[in-house]
This record gives C-alpha cells, structure tokens and sequence, in this order.
C-alpha cells in the first residue's frame, strides 16, 4: 500500500505574554489522515485510515483498517487491524497488548478490554489487578465502578474491592458518594463503603449541589444528604440541580424550584431548559420565554425556539428565522439568519442563503468573509471550507492553513 502524506499534526508555539502553548491539528488529504504542526510540518511519519473526535464529524474510511483518536494527555489510541494500543507525540507505540478496545486515560487509567473481560491499566501498560470484569467505569474519588462475578462493586487503584459481598446495583461516585442498591432499596455510601442515606428508598437520583432527589407514593421530592427534607414527594418528574435551581414538574407542568424547595416559577409551562447563567427558557404551546431566577418572565412567549444562553446571549428562531437576545431581554440581532450557532470565543456562525460568516458580540461580519462551511472557535482557531476544501482561520480572520484538504480536525492543545 503506497503512502500519501497528508500534513499531520501541527505543533507550532506562540508566546503571549509570560507563556507559550503548542497547538496541533489532523489534516485528510486524500484518503489518509496526518498530525502536523500549525506550520504545516508533520508530527511523525504516519497516516491513518480513520480519524475519530468526539462530535464524530470527521470521522471516514473503513473501521477496519487504522483509527486514531484525539489525544488524552499527549497520549493517542489507535486501531489498527481491529486491535487497540496506544502512541506517543513521537509515533511510538508506548503501550501495545493488542487489546480489543481501550478507552482514554481519566484520573491515570484506561479500561481495556480483554478477550475475557475488562481491565485497568496505567500508563506504563501495567494492570492494577489480575482481576477481569464484565463491566469496568472510569476511576472518580479514587474508586472505579465495576461488575465482578454478577455484582456491582468498586475497586481502587491498587486493584482491592470495596465490599466483599457487592450489590445489587451501583453508581460512580460523584461528590464522595455513590448510589447503591441493597436488598432492593436505594441508599448512598461513602468512599470507605459506610451508608450515609441507609438503604430504604425505592428510587433515588443523583447527589446534585448538595441535594437529592427521592420517590415514594409514585412522586419525587429532595432532601439533603442528613435526610433533611427540602420538598416533599409531590412532584410527577424532576430533574437535577443546576445553578441553584431544579426543574419539577406537577400536573403535567413544568416549573422550577430552588436548594429550599421554594417554588420560584410556577409550574405551568410544557418544557424547560435549565437555568444557565440566571436564566431560563421556558415554553407554553410550542412558543418560547425566558424567566430569570426570581421567576419574572423577562421575555414574552413569543418565540418558536430559544437556546439555553451561553457568554450572555440566547439563540432564538422567529417566522424560520434566528436572531439573537441578551440575558436581560433585549432583542441583540434581529432574527435574520436561516441558521446561526452559539458564540463561542466571542464568535458566532451563522448563515444568509448557502454562505457562513463570523459575527461578533457587536453584530457585525467580523471578517468580511463568506464560507461554504464552517465550525466554531476553538482553541482560538476555526475551520472553515472554501469551495470543496477546508482550512483554519485564527481570531483575526486570517488562514493560518490555507483550504486544501479534504477534510481537517479541530486545533487541540499539546499539553507541556
């Protein structure tokens, strides 16, 4: 099989003020991807059939052949022939047991899978047990949920389990405490396996801002870890809490309440978004508000979508159109696009007819430049396509990668 190189990853290092940051992207030529520096210059001496990221949108080719992930702490995973190792910056393999999947390295662990089970390893290779599971979880508060011979149990970095019993049913930990099902009841443990909710509740959700969400007599309510009630079990559905606030729903309608239980927004809509950034958006028969964390409906219900709010300002569509609002109920750009994205960076994307531009916080075409494609800053970096070829701008709208590959990755930050 011939080589075509593609420009790889891109290293390249650019001094701001007291710190310099080492930036890389992968490039697809033809049918081959390459890691190369910013300067175009690659990596190391490898192409790859398959390129995966986390939005899934570059990934082509045969599953078959090489896949290389986005790197986890300058550490790269790679399928080659339907088996997993891992390389370096440098294109070495750095771990390889031909494993038959591994995932990245969280807390210093990845879970690979073996022909008989799962197993965690550090990033030597090393295993922390000679123990296989029949479902592994990332590590959280030192302690990794797993299934070991039909239970669930926990096992710490130096491969000892929790419970020499296991349970029924688990959770990962989150905030040093973990869901357990025992005997068919729904308590909470702490990381040395002693109860702290006792198992006696036939549902429970997850801690949440010091709060969880409890069900009995077919309804949910919250109390806080010590049992305390903060609001009794009269709600249909709830969800999380997030920035003091939790969605509750009640004959059918939604509202909101806070950490005290106090109803701040009435139940009466027909679907929320969470709070974000002191507000939220509500909507009554398909048509779309937003109320702040008093409950004060601070725009009308007027239109037929809004976005959770994101650096201030809200996405909304009017008559097929977007446009955009201010937090405090200002209309910032009247809807006028046939899509527009979130700002993110102080950019948003947004489309008139089959072009894409940039517009800044002020409204305006940032750079006075049409694409065919494009995605979001990030990293201080966009990608943008011309015709039938991608490129990257940086945040002044110049190419620091001229359009000419088939396709190229988000700009990732190597870690020092």
């Amino acid at each position: 099989m011939s080589k075509k190189y593609i420009s790889f990853l891109v290293l390249f290092y650019i001094s701001t003020n007291l710190f310099s940051q080492t930036y890389a992207t992968f490039v697809r030529l033809d049918e081959r991807w390459n890691l190369i520096f910013l300067n175009e210059e690659k990596v190391f001496e490898k192409d790859f059939s398959n390129l995966h990221s986390p939005s899934l949108d570059y990934w082509v080719g045969s599953v078959v052949e090489s896949i290389i992930h986005l790197p986890s702490n300058n550490v790269f995973r790679l399928k080659d022939k339907n088996k997993y190792c891992f390389l370096d910056l440098e294109g070495n393999i750095i771990i390889d047991r031909e494993f038959n999947n591994i995932g990245d390295f969280v807390n210093g662990y990845s879970i690979a899978e073996e022909k008989i089970g799962y197993r965690y390893i550090n990033k030597t290779g090393k295993r922390i047990t000679e123990l296989y599971f029949d479902e592994a979880y990332n590590f959280s508060n030192g302690l990794a949920l797993v299934k070991y011979k039909h239970k669930w149990n926990f096992i710490d970095t130096l491969g000892v389990l929790l419970s020499d019993k296991g349970f029924q049913d688990a959770f990962s930990f989150n905030e040093s405490i973990a869901r357990i099902k025992f005997k068919s009841k729904w308590g909470f443990i702490d990381t040395k396996g002693k109860w702290i909710i006792n198992p006696k509740y036939n549902k429970l959700g997850a801690l949440s801002e010091g709060r969880v969400a409890f069900y009995e007599n077919n309804r949910w309510g919250f109390i806080k870890v010590n049992e305390d009630m903060i609001a009794p079990a009269i709600y249909e559905k709830v969800k999380n809490f997030q920035n003091g606030m939790a969605a509750v729903m009640k004959n059918d309608k939604w509202g909101f309440i806070n950490k005290n239980g106090e109803i701040i927004v009435k139940c009466e809509y027909h679907k929320i978004r969470d709070y974000s950034e002191d507000v939220a958006v509500v909507f009554k028969n398909k048509l779309g508000g937003i109320v702040d964390k008093k409950g004060n409906l601070i725009i009308a219900i007027e239109y037929n979508n809004i976005k959770s709010c994101k650096e201030g300002i809200l996405r909304m569509k009017k008559n097929q159109f977007w446009g955009y609002l201010k937090k405090d109920g200002s209309v910032f750009i009247p809807p006028t696009y046939i899509a527009a994205e979130d700002f993110s960076e102080g950019f948003a994307r947004v489309k008139l007819k089959d072009k894409w531009f940039f517009i800044d916080t002020n409204g305006s075409n940032r750079f006075n430049k049409t694409f065919d494609g494009a995605y979001d800053f990030i990293n201080g970096f966009a990608r943008v396509k011309v015709i039938d070829k991608w490129g990257l701008i940086d945040e002044s709208g110049e190419f620091i990668i001229e359009p000419k590959y088939r396709n190229i990755s988000d700009v990732f930050i190597l870690e020092e």
